[in-house]
């Protein structure tokens, strides 16, 4: 990690405790892995609780349910993205999305896809079969062009939707699920957010703290 990134991320976290907002950071995780834990198992708990996510992560829309959406950042405005927005997107529901993207790809992760499958062949195929392993058992009944394409990527396939697969099952420390609660109003008043995005000249932030 660059040593400026490295520091960025210590007074990040200082400021996360200065103003009351809770964190969670473990060793040899990654962020996606511990929100999907987090969700999946405070979820189990609190049936009712509506879980926003705020991400640029296209991997995290595999969580998308009636009780989570996706907040994404879309012409400077927060745009909510819900379960019933990726069916009616994609014709599949979000449990297969990791399907879909097994046979694309994902070059911000550096997973090469399917050479020939591109966005609309994945979705109709992931539309028609589900899974991918489906896909594989009825080969034989694919167009012959798609089936060349297919032909002998199977192993890369399978491991692709191992690697995107979020983890759901890391143990957590027990007091975050305690520490969660978050007032508005504290928030808003609190010195040191406003003196930390005023050093950084966070205008935006500024203006919402008013």
């Amino acid at each position: 990690m660059p040593e400026e990134l490295w520091e960025q991320m210590k007074e990040l976290k200082e400021l996360l405790k200065e103003t009351d907002i809770n964190f969670i950071q473990l060793v040899n995780c990654e962020t996606d892995d511990l929100i999907a834990s987090f969700i999946g198992q405070n979820a189990k708990n609190s049936s009712d609780t509506t879980f926003d996510i705020f991400t640029r992560d296209k991997d995290l829309l595999q969580l998308l349910n009636k009780n989570v959406n996706i907040l994404k950042y879309i012409d400077r405005k927060s745009t909510l993205y819900t379960y019933e927005n990726f069916c009616q997107e994609y014709n599949f529901t979000p449990n297969n999305y990791v399907d879909y993207l097994s046979l694309l790809g994902d070059q911000v992760d550096n997973i090469e896809g399917v050479k020939g499958i591109g966005p609309v062949s994945a979705k109709n195929l992931i539309g028609q079969f589900q899974t991918v392993e489906n896909i594989y058992q009825k080969l034989d009944d694919l167009p012959e062009n798609t089936k060349k394409l297919l032909e002998n990527k199977e192993k890369m396939v399978y491991l692709n939707k191992k690697i995107i697969r979020l983890e759901k099952n890391i143990d957590l420390p027990a007091e975050i699920y305690k520490n969660c609660d978050f007032s508005w109003e504290k928030w808003k008043n609190n010195q040191e957010l406003q003196k930390f995005c005023e050093n950084n000249k966070f205008k935006s932030i500024l203006k919402l703290l008013g």
